[in-house]
């Protein structure tokens, strides 16, 4: 599973550029390519290659980066003043991998 954390990070920040990076919430493709690259990223990194893991990596990533989920969980949460506040925009970053590192988890522990 470190395997698989190393290539969350390699994905979301070695590999994604600013066309995806200050696109990903407005457009769906530049959301997609990123998906792609960082859900490949987190399987062979985590040396899994099976569709269903990809497909579930990629469709939690696309939500997740593509909608606003994170900051409306983070408001659900009671943490407007974290998500707004001085920490901003940090604190939704730390949100934000926090959960894609949660869906890791998950994935390799109940489908690896």
């Amino acid at each position: 599973m470190v395997g698989a954390i190393v290539g969350h990070l390699v994905g979301d920040y070695l590999l994604q550029n600013d066309w995806m990076a200050l696109n990903k919430k407005s457009h769906s493709l530049p959301c997609l390519v990123h998906c792609v690259i960082w859900s490949v990223c987190v399987c062979v990194f985590g040396g899994v290659f099976s569709w269903l893991v990809f497909s579930l990596l990629l469709a939690t990533h696309f939500l997740q980066d593509r909608t606003s989920i994170v900051r409306w969980w983070m408001s659900f949460c009671g943490q407007d003043k974290f998500a707004s506040g001085p920490c901003a925009p940090w604190s939704i970053i730390v949100v934000d991998n926090v959960w894609h590192i949660l869906t890791i988890w998950v994935l390799w522990t109940w489908l690896v």
